[in-house]
């Protein structure tokens, strides 16, 4: 048995699981915040939901160091890659998670004295409880090693999102609100269904780009300032 190996894997799932446990706790923070009353305290909160998040980038890009130093340095077998492999890819998920966690919050922050959040609260409180049950459930997969919990949260993905859909058109419907807020509101789901996703490509090409200026300068770009990071040309789309 190579003992430095053993304890690099080790190393990685302890710090593995300290960013998961740190994500899972962010999304419990956030039903918190949706509860809290109070201003100063709502601003409390908010400001360790940040500080969190600023631990949580840290951890993936310490999770990914200690990846690559274990594949070079150790040369696992073709189980513990896979696992390693694993780790990382949902380490990746975790940071996108915490990302997200952190756009609730400002959301959250803005609306949360207007009417049309008041309308949805309780629904959008549904869907994150749902949200983290998958989280959690997804986890617990891989740390159990239980395929049924996995199989559970893939099945569960479209049929938790229509759930949430309905339960929201459903509370819009039935709100004690104007004929024009509704329309106004049931407008902004349409809308909002469509921006999120062209985020989601946006957020695709832009880890793709940081994987190749990884790639081609060894530098690790993610949650850093790019312009003090690198140096690169400005484009110019029109040479041929």
């Amino acid at each position: 048995m190579n003992t430095k190996k053993e304890q690099a894997i080790q190393d990685i799932m302890i710090s593995f699981n300290e960013m998961a446990d740190l994500v899972l706790g962010q999304l419990t923070l956030i039903e918190k915040l949706m509860n809290l009353k109070n201003k100063t305290d709502q601003q409390e909160l908010i400001k360790k939901i940040k500080k969190n998040e600023e631990e949580i980038d840290t951890y993936e890009i310490l999770v990914s160091d200690k990846f690559i130093n274990a594949i070079v340095l150790y040369q696992p077998v073709a189980s513990d890659i896979r696992r390693l492999v694993a780790v990382y890819r949902m380490t990746i998920n975790l940071e996108r998670i915490g990302d997200l966690i952190m756009n609730i919050t400002y959301t959250i922050e803005k609306l949360k004295d207007t009417e049309e959040y008041r309308v949805m609260a309780e629904v959008i409180l549904n869907m994150l409880l749902s949200g983290r049950i998958m989280v959690e459930k997804s986890l617990l997969s891989f740390v159990n090693s239980d395929t049924d919990y996995a199989i559970w949260t893939i099945k569960n993905d479209s049929v938790i999102d229509e759930m949430n859909n309905k339960l929201l058109l459903n509370s819009i419907s039935k709100a004690r609100i104007n004929e024009k807020t509704k329309e106004m509101l049931l407008c902004y789901v349409d809308l909002k269904s469509v921006i999120t996703n062209i985020e989601r490509i946006a957020d695709q090409a832009t880890n793709i780009a940081e994987a190749t200026i990884y790639s081609l300068q060894g530098t690790d770009i993610r949650h850093s300032d790019i312009d003090k990071e690198i140096q690169s040309e400005p484009l110019n789309e029109d040479n041929d």
